[in-house]
Parts: C-alpha cells; sequence; structure tokens
C-alpha cells in the first residue's frame, strides 16, 4: 500500500517548473512521460542510449527481486529473479547495478560482481572480501554501479552511494575512510578519502560523531573522474580515480543547511525527532553534460511540520518533492538560486541534459508506476 500524499503538497504545477529561491540562468522542463504496468515496486537505475532502454528491477516483496530491462516506453522487456543459490544468482542483496560500455549489465552486492547479459545469463563473476558490512534492505539495488575503469578487468567502488557502511571495529572518525574500492590489478579492496580531510569534519580528531555520514558520488562518463561528497557535506571534490589525486574543489553553499553554519560540525546543529534525523542532509550529485553539475539534497524539516507530514500519513522526505532541492554548477561555480521539480524525486541523470523522476502518486493503490523526463534548459 502507498502512502496517500496530502493534497496540499500535490497542489503544485506538474508542466513547468517556477519554483526557485532567486533568478536563474536555467530551469527544468517536463518533456516526457512513460509509465511502467506492474503492481509491484518499480525502480530504475541506469539507461542505455545506444539500444534506448533501462535497466533496474521490480519488488515482488515474498516473492523476491526480479532484475529487469524496460524499453523507453516502460514496456518490461525481461525480467528475471536472481539472487539465490543457483551458478546464475548473486548470494547477498544487490547494491547498485547498471550497464557496461558494451550494454552488458552489472549487478554489485557487497560481496561480488555479477556481470550478466540483457536476458540476465551470468557472463561472469568476481567475488572478493569486504572490509565492513554494508546495510542495505533487500528492497532492490540502491543505486547505480560505479566502474572506474573500462575493459574486461573492472575496477570499481564497493559501497555503493549513499549508502551506509557498518564498521565491526571501533575506527575513530580521523581515520574512517569514505571509499572502499576492488582493484582489478591486485584483486585486493582498498580505501580512499580520509573523512577527516573533508574540511567540514575537520577537528573532529576520535570524538564519537553523532550521526551516520554516507558517501555520496558519481563518475564522469567522458573521463572517468570522480565527483565525491558527503551526506553532510559543503564542498564537491573532483578526483582523479586513477591515483585518487584532488583535480578540483568545488564550495557549495546551501539556502537550507542549519548543520554547516558552524565548522568544525556542531552536535547542537543536527536536529533529531524520535530518532529520525530533521537535518539537511546531500542526496545525489548529477554529472550534466558539457560543463554542468548539480547537487540533490533534501532541506530540513521543522517538528511541527515533521507532526503534521505524521499525521496526515505523507511521505518521508526522501520521496516528497517539496523538500527535494537542486543545485546547479557551471564550470565549477555554483549558479543563484536552487530549483525543484514538483511531481517526485531525481532518479538519475539521462543524455542532453535531462534526468529520470519517479513520480509520487496520491492514489493509494494504482497498477502502474509513473516516470518522467526533464530537462535542464537555458532561460
Amino acid at each position: 500500500m502507498r502512502n496517500k500524499l496530502a493534497k496540499t503538497v500535490l497542489a503544485l504545477s506538474t508542466t513547468f517548473l517556477s519554483l526557485t529561491l532567486s533568478a536563474q540562468e536555467y530551469t527544468f522542463k517536463k518533456v516526457r512521460e512513460f509509465r511502467v504496468e506492474s503492481l509491484a515496486e518499480v525502480g530504475i537505475r541506469d539507461y542505455d542510449p545506444k539500444r534506448n532502454v533501462f535497466v533496474g528491477f521490480i519488488d515482488k516483496r515474498s516473492e523476491g527481486i526480479e532484475l529487469a530491462v524496460f524499453d523507453a516506453n516502460g514496456k518490461i522487456v525481461t525480467s528475471q529473479k536472481r539472487q539465490g543459490e543457483e551458478p546464475e544468482d548473486y548470494q547477498s542483496p544487490a547494491l547498485s547495478m547498471g550497464f557496461s560500455p558494451e550494454g552488458e549489465v552489472f549487478v554489485q552486492t557487497s560481496l561480488e560482481l555479477v556481470k550478466y547479459d540483457l536476458e540476465f545469463n551470468r557472463i561472469s563473476k568476481v567475488k572478493y572480501e569486504p572490509k565492513v558490512t554494508t546495510f542495505v534492505l533487500n528492497s532492490g539495488p540502491r543505486s547505480k554501479f560505479v566502474p572506474l575503469n573500462r575493459g574486461t578487468e573492472v575496477s570499481f567502488i564497493v559501497n555503493g552511494s549513499n549508502i551506509n557502511n557498518i564498521v565491526f571495529n571501533d575506527v575513530p572518525p580521523r581515520k574512517i575512510e569514505m571509499i572502499d574500492y576492488y582493484d582489478a590489478a591486485s584483486r585486493t579492496i582498498k580505501s580512499e578519502i580520509a573523512l577527516s580531510s573533508r574540511k567540514v569534519f575537520e577537528g573532529i580528531e576520535d570524538k564519537v560523531f553523532p550521526v551516520r555520514i554516507n558517501p555520496i558520488f558519481t563518475i564522469d562518463s567522458q573521463n572517468s573522474n570522480l565527483y565525491f561528497t558527503t551526506s553532510v557535506d559543503n564542498e564537491i571534490t573532483v578526483y582523479n580515480p586513477i591515483n585518487w589525486n584532488v583535480i578540483q574543489r568545488i564550495p557549495v553553499k546551501h539556502e537550507f543547511f542549519k548543520a554547516l553554519n558552524d565548522i568544525p560540525l556542531r552536535e547542537s546543529n543536527l536536529a533529531f525527532s524520535g530518532g529520525m534525523p530533521r537535518y539537511s542532509t546531500n542526496e545525489k550529485i548529477l554529472k550534466f553534460d558539457l560543463d554542468l553539475l548539480g547537487l540533490v539534497y533534501l532541506k530540513e524539516i521543522s517538528e511541527a511540520t515533521l507532526e503534521l507530514m505524521k499525521s496526515q500519513v505523507m511521505p518521508y522526505r526522501m520521496n516528497n518533492p517539496e523538500f527535494q532541492r537542486i543545485i546547479l554548477f557551471k564550470n565549477g561555480v555554483q549558479l543563484p538560486g536552487e530549483l525543484t521539480i514538483p511531481s517526485g524525486p531525481i532518479q538519475m541523470t539521462l543524455p542532453n541534459n535531462r534526468v529520470l523522476v519517479k513520480v509520487v502518486n496520491e492514489e493509494e493503490e494504482l497498477d502502474y508506476y509513473a516516470f518522467e523526463i526533464w530537462e535542464l534548459v537555458e532561460n
């Protein structure tokens, strides 16, 4: 059963975005919509422009997760359950999935990387021993698979973007590294980007940090540069993932992010309600074509608004477009104002400066899941 969304939230324009906090050089315009006929939850994680198909999953709950290929109109081309103990299967819940440059499908868990063809027949499998256990509910791959190089031997980031890692031993914050990756040359797991190297966390030393910090990243498919930030951060850092040298530091100024008012971070600025965080969080980095970059974050929520949402059975922030904000950068410089898309949360970028949006529906039960494509256009 899907939660009903209060009419006050969905009384927003669904045709053209005009919500900005100041004059904008760009805005989002809806260009297309499609739907996937399914009673079960649908997620889309990657797009192949050569074949004009999407890859994702269908969450059939007790029946398991089915990996799926969808055509450009949302039709399910093929789907297969592939978590299990058979030779074709992966054994633990999938963290990420995506297309290879050749059009095959990678599915990555916390223990293995499996490559499938478009019918989900297994092509190859790489097993590895993780340094930490990654916590993820068995609800389908959470993010897009991020390879660090091309070719038959692929290096890749093990911990998915915006996914928690659980460290078994008591590692002090100054020694926590945010990226674990499988190095194909040595066939071992290596770590990079120390939490203490982020300016926002300077001075944390060995103190117990009050919140869990997630790594957030994406890869530029053109030059393979890694764009990285964390869930509570005021900088996007561009790395060369071959030697992990810093290429560029892009400062970020959020309109709604009280937790970043004091650096280093103070626990008093990180508001909670019944264990639920109310402070703003970075959610996703969007690498558009050419020189445009985006950062999606969820703005903070007041105690009163949170109680109202609970009383009206409204979806929490991550599925509520009212709280989603998009900051744009051009040539590494932040553009004025912040954008929002009124129909739902952004799933990923597409070619031609477009994004895929999963529509939040008001109805309690539907027999389909709706998606929209919005294009970033210059005013």
